[in-house]
């Protein structure tokens, strides 16, 4: 009797196993989902420009070399300032002495006035006295424009930073006669980056929320702050540029780099399964799917991961059902 116990035993320790093993399953339904494409893109500083000399001089002063970090508004190059700087003296000067000249004239026209209505001038003189005053009125405002350039001049040879940033490249030396125009020094921001990519022409009539646009690098998910489709192509390569904006702060991305870019290609029709439902083998996909009471191992094409979700392009159909362990089910009827 003790050997008919100990097997019946085991008959109903597999029939209970066995019937956890139905009970968790998985029912296959179609569903809409997100159809996205991937592309290598490029990061890229929105902010990169190289700054040229405006006046001329002799470079005094480099405060910044190559990889150092600048603040916006700091001088980064003194250029000699005694040429600029003398034109802005007497560019006061002149604009002090026409000030003198305006003030003597008005007051003229001030006292000249009511000795023309009293008969007492001319006609003749009383213009001579008017053009005077607007000769010396059009004076001060010549003077004070010159003065504004001498001082435009002035700050020129003060080269500062136009946004905080690092120097890229540094295209002088102390000592250098510089012209207006010369290129001095290349520096770009890293808190402002972008991602551009190229699109299929295939691909780009079907491009619809741009909102859905996602750009990976490593295990990090960046969304965009703003995407940017070219509404023309390439005559060489036929395909259509996209210029992704992203908040680079804290994403460890730098310009020059390669990242992926997924593309939103609107809506397509999936079936989507547990990742535990699948078993692989070599070349095989399978998954064991219940039938009559009894799991039935079914070969599948597997398509792309989705999180903890594996898409199935081919090999199973809506309403049926599939074991969620299928290595639980495997070795469940290997024992048996």
């Amino acid at each position: 009797m003790k050997p008919n116990l100990i097997l019946l035993s085991l008959l109903l320790a597999v029939s209970s196993t066995f019937s956890q093993a139905q009970e968790s399953t998985f029912t296959v339904t179609s569903a809409k989902t997100q159809s996205l494409f991937t592309l290598e893109g490029k990061v890229e500083a929105v902010q990169e420009a190289t700054i040229s000399a405006q006046t001329s001089g002799q470079i005094q002063a480099i405060s910044f070399d190559v990889n150092d970090y600048v603040e916006q508004g700091a001088v980064i190059i003194q250029l000699r300032d005694r040429q600029q700087k003398a034109a802005l003296e007497q560019a006061q000067a002149a604009l002090t002495q026409a000030q003198a000249a305006n003030t003597d004239a008005q007051a003229k026209l001030e006292q000249s006035t009511p000795l023309f209505a009293q008969g007492s001038l001319s006609k003749g003189q009383m213009d001579t006295i008017q053009a005077n005053a607007k000769s010396s009125a059009a004076a001060v405002k010549s003077a004070k424009a010159s003065l504004k350039q001498a001082q435009e001049n002035y700050s020129y040879t003060q080269i500062k930073a136009p946004y905080s940033g690092i120097v890229k490249a540094r295209l002088v030396e102390v000592g250098e006669s510089v012209a207006p125009g010369t290129p001095l020094m290349t520096g770009l921001s890293l808190s402002k980056l972008r991602v551009t990519a190229d699109i299929p022409q295939r691909f780009a009539p079907h491009i619809q929320d741009k909102s859905a646009f996602k750009v990976l690098h490593q295990a990090q998910v960046i969304e965009p702050q703003k995407v940017t489709v070219f509404p023309y192509a390439d005559p060489n390569s036929h395909s259509f540029k996209v210029r992704v904006d992203i908040n680079a702060e804290g994403s460890k991305l730098f310009p020059g780099m390669w990242v992926k870019l997924q593309v939103p290609m609107g809506e397509e029709t999936t079936i989507t399964v547990p990742s535990s439902a699948l078993i692989r083998r070599g070349e095989l996909s399978a998954v064991y799917v219940e039938r009559d009471g009894e799991f039935h191992l079914r070969q599948v094409r597997p398509g792309k991961q989705r999180n903890d979700k594996l898409e199935v392009l081919a090999g199973l159909r809506d309403g049926e059902k599939i074991a969620i362990d299928a290595y639980a089910v495997m070795a469940q009827k290997e024992r048996n």
